[in-house]
């Protein structure tokens, strides 16, 4: 736990090795049991803008390190990337761009996802609801080679206002 993250898995199926931890990120390296590895970052951007910027430097920098090996991202960005990810506004802002110029430096893409499109609402109804895709999970080049038919699965947000997301993987 890094104070807004929580990280869970069963130790059964997969151990976690902490490498780093900082206020908005978690990473770390995955074993499978089938002894599959790779590199995870589990974030937590910051919602002001100019306190995400030092993600961006983290994501960068992890990019670099984990640059020939699987590596998954994924958790709440506090940012939308498209205008279509919001529901009450298309307007395109500057932490959407520096969101998409991380992400692009980076390297990494968005993986396909399932289930809620909104993964974030502010738990109002009618026109004060807003909801927003603020939660993704991405890979870079090797974690599509090896686990392209992986994807993330976005559940129902219960009592929280955010959605939680596991990554499905087939078994190889």
């Amino acid at each position: 736990m890094s104070g807004r993250i929580v990280v869970m898995w069963d130790s059964s199926l997969l151990n976690f090795v902490l490498i780093y931890v900082n206020v908005q990120a978690i990473h770390g390296q995955v074993t499978l049991v089938n002894n599959m590895s790779f590199f995870v970052s589990f974030v937590y951007g910051m919602c002001d803008r100019k306190a995400r910027l030092t993600l961006w430097d983290d994501l960068s920098h992890c990019a670099d390190r984990f640059r020939s090996e699987p590596w998954v991202v994924l958790g709440d960005f506090n940012v939308t990337r498209n205008g279509d990810e919001h529901s009450a506004s298309r307007r395109v802002t500057k932490a959407m761009h520096d969101c998409n110029s991380a992400i692009t430096k980076a390297e990494l893409e968005d993986m396909r996802g399932v289930g809620f499109h909104f993964t974030w609402s502010n738990m109002r109804v009618g026109s004060e609801a807003i909801s927003k895709k603020l939660d993704r999970a991405l890979g870079n080049w090797w974690w599509f080679k090896m686990v392209g038919d992986s994807y993330a699965m976005y559940h129902p947000h219960g009592i929280l206002d955010h959605s939680p997301i596991s990554i499905q993987m087939r078994d190889r």
